[in-house]
Parts: C-alpha cells; structure tokens; sequence
C-alpha cells in the first residue's frame, strides 16, 4: 500500500502546526512534523512504501500539494490538522479528494476532541484517527489491504448511515521503542535548514524521548487530548542511539530539541540517560523543556552531558493563578530553579502566560515583574490559547469567556496568535496589550 503523510498548507503562511500553540511566530520558528513522522517510519518499517509532505516547511500551496499527491497515487492520505487551521485543512481535503481518490484520513488534536462536528462540515474525510495515531495508521492500512471491515479498529471515528461511528479507545503506546527512529524519515522527506529553532543552533532536529506528561496545568493540548498524564519513554538507549545515528549520518545538525512535556518527569531516567550520552562520547549540544521542582544535582547531570538551554514553563508571578490553572509549582520554587540554571550555566527559556482563572491587571504586572526579576536569558508573553479538549477550553465555554466560535479568527491576517477571551477583568484587547507591552519590556 501507498500512504502519504502531509503537513498541509495554511494559505500562503509560514504556519508551524506541530507547535503546541500552533501559528506564525515573528522569528521564524518552524517545527519538524515529528508526530506525522513517527506514524510515516511505524507505516515504512510494515513494509508499505511512504511520503511525507511538509507543506508550510517547503513553502507549498495546494496546488504543489496536489501535483505530489497525484504523481504518488497513493492508497491512504493522512492529513494533519489543528484548531486554528481546521476549516482551511478541512477544505484542502475536499479540493484534494476532488481530484484523487484515496482513503483520507484525519490526524491531530482538534479533531480528536472535535471528530463529530469535523465529520459533519466534512463528510468527505474517511476517517479520523483519534488520539495517538501511530498504529492506528497502520491498523487501517492493513484493513484496506486485505479488504476487512474497519470496525474493529481502535480509535477511529467515521460517518455511516445513521451517523457517526466512534469505534473502541485506542490504548496509548506502552513499548515506545516499538517506534522506528524518525531522523532517518527527516532525512528521506525533509530538509533541516527549512525548520527553525530559535532558540537551539541551526541546523537542528527535534525528537521525542517520551510522551505523556504528569502534570496537569489545564491549558495544556497534548496531554489531556493526545498521550495522557503517563510519561511513557523510550529506552535510554534508543534514544541515544538515534542520537548517535544523527551524529554520524547528519553531519549538518548543530543540536538536538528534545520535545518531550517535560523531559525531567522521570529524574531517575534523565540522570541515567545523561549518564549513556556522555559515556557514549555524544558531542551534540541538545535542548529541553523542563519544570521547575527539578533538583540542582538532576541539572547539573543534563548540563554535564551536553544540555545547552532549556525551556521553563513560569507562566505568572501570582501564587493563586498559578494554582488556578494547576500548575504544581510557586513562584519561590520558580526562583530557586533559576539560581541553580544561573549557577550552572544553563540558558533559559521562559515562557509566560496570562489570561488565566482569576487574572487581573495587579496579577499581569506580578508576571512581568518577576519575569524581569528571574531575568531568564530570554522570554516570551502568550495569551492563554484554550484548545478544545482541554480544561482551559471547557472553563472558558462554560463561563462564555471566548470572543469568537470560529476557529479562523483564532490568528490574525499575518497567523499570529489572537487573544480569544474576555474576562471579568481583563478583555482579551487588553491581554493581547500586555503580551505586546511586556515582550517589549522585557
């Protein structure tokens, strides 16, 4: 079987999807498609032969994206989404099963929350894959090979008469090292120096060490729609053995991004892991989101093993907001982490959020004063983006918090991020004025 795996366009927008506020970020950023590729090297590994598309990388519009696909005539298009692209991704589909007929398939957080409102405006998609997808990609292209029913399929949704057919819960993956490397997929598909980190060196590749993540905060979209509060990892060698992989078959890349939640949710496993890197002689700076209730004898185990930078979820300066939004964190805990980065010299990245339960405009200038206070190498000011599926976008429907109910007017003309709620205290024009304000600031 043939399947092809696209990151679609968005307009004629440098649009980074994979992004967990996906947009068009002033510097540049653009993310690697490493979920499609995980899913694209499981299909390749079965023996089907595979293409991956990455349109907002390669600056492709649809017609591009339509040349590729029927030239490959492929049995399966996996197409991803998410909320702010939705209507355009969901209307690329239809242009595209227009002219080429295949089973389509729909990938990504928005439609995992939102499969019977998607397959409604869209009963051209075939399917959609509900949360993690990997298997559940290959499972249907196997169905589609032998001819069998897909009912038994797990995590699927679909249209048949009478409506819509939601199949069992698809188990998350225990044995992560049954997912094939996806540098190699990078390297088939993908050119590196397309995609952008600003904050690691160029060129770099971004992979996954684990998914799942133990903590809560509520806004967050991949744990509470996509893998779960569990931090399944693959094994310490696999991964530094892919690190390996990438040192001798990529010679371009300058570092690593690790895009795991929270790197650090297994102290243990990154002190170990920290271990195997240098004892494997890896000479390949790499980067990492971390929290900030890691120990200063865990950081300096990743700093001795080559972690150059990492990124820190602060998000405000006010103890009550950062238990409304659940955080599992306080400021003061925010102060020690950063001594000990300063210490040890470990660049950091922090990041801030405001718009949260309870925010006012005493708790926004709490923020950015002890963002200016922890001085962290560099900062960013994000409103709060409350993705469906998550607790942020159930706390803001049911209050009537959000601005708008089209998901078009989520970005701006540009594709940058739009604030989307007015609260008691603050409108989302003033929310938007303070990220704008404080970034400028700092």
């Amino acid at each position: 079987m043939k399947v092809f795996f696209v990151n679609p366009p968005l307009r004629n927008l440098h649009f980074s999807r994979s992004q967990r506020s996906p947009g068009v970020i002033k510097s540049g950023t653009m993310y690697y498609p490493y979920w499609l590729a995980h899913a694209a090297a499981l299909v390749d590994k079965n023996g089907h032969e595979i293409y991956l598309m990455d349109c907002p990388a390669d600056n492709c519009g649809r017609e591009e994206l339509l040349d590729c696909l029927t030239e490959f005539s492929p049995d399966v298009v996996v197409i991803d989404t998410s909320t702010p692209s939705i209507n355009y991704d969901m209307e690329t589909l239809q242009y595209l099963k227009k002219e080429v007929h295949s089973n389509y398939v729909l990938v990504g957080t928005h439609v995992t929350s939102e499969y019977q409102d998607c397959l409604i405006k869209c009963p051209e998609a075939d399917f959609i894959a509900i949360g993690e997808y990997d298997f559940t990609i290959l499972d249907l292209v196997r169905s589609f090979e032998s001819g069998s029913h897909v009912k038994d399929i797990a995590g699927i949704a679909y249209l048949e008469e009478g409506g819509v057919v939601l199949t069992s819960a698809r188990l998350p993956i225990e044995n992560m090292d049954g997912l094939p490397w996806v540098s190699p997929i990078y390297q088939r598909f993908l050119t590196p120096k397309n995609y952008l980190f600003t904050l690691a060196r160029q060129p770099m590749v971004m992979l996954i060490g684990g998914r799942g993540c133990k903590a809560k905060c509520f806004f967050c979209v991949y744990p509470q729609v996509m893998h779960g509060h569990n931090y399944r990892t693959r094994s310490i060698k696999h991964l530094v053995g892919e690190m390996r992989w990438i040192e001798e078959n990529m010679p371009e890349i300058k570092e690593i991004v690790f895009e795991d939640d929270t790197f650090t949710s297994d102290k243990k496993r990154a002190v170990e892991f920290s271990a195997l890197v240098k004892s494997e002689g890896i000479r390949l700076p790499w980067f990492a989101n971390i929290r900030t209730n890691t120990s200063y004898e865990t950081l300096a185990a990743l700093k001795d093993a080559g972690l150059r930078e990492c990124a820190v979820g602060f998000e405000s300066g006010d103890d009550l907001i950062l238990s409304n939004m659940r955080k599992g964190q306080t400021v003061e805990a925010q102060r020690k982490f950063m001594s000990y980065c300063k210490r040890l010299n470990i660049l950091v990245h922090g990041c801030f959020m405001v718009g949260f339960p309870g925010e006012t405009s005493e708790t926004l200038m709490k923020t950015l004063k002890l963002a200016l206070e922890l001085s962290p190498d560099s900062a960013q000011f994000y409103p709060v983006m409350p993705y469906p599926g998550t607790g942020a976008y159930k706390w803001a429907e049911n209050n009537n918090f959000l601005t708008t109910n089209n998901f078009d007017e989520w970005l701006d003309e540009k594709g940058g991020h739009r604030c989307v709620l007015d609260l008691p205290d603050l409108s989302a024009k003033d929310i938007g004025d303070f990220c704008e304000y404080a970034f400028k600031k700092y």
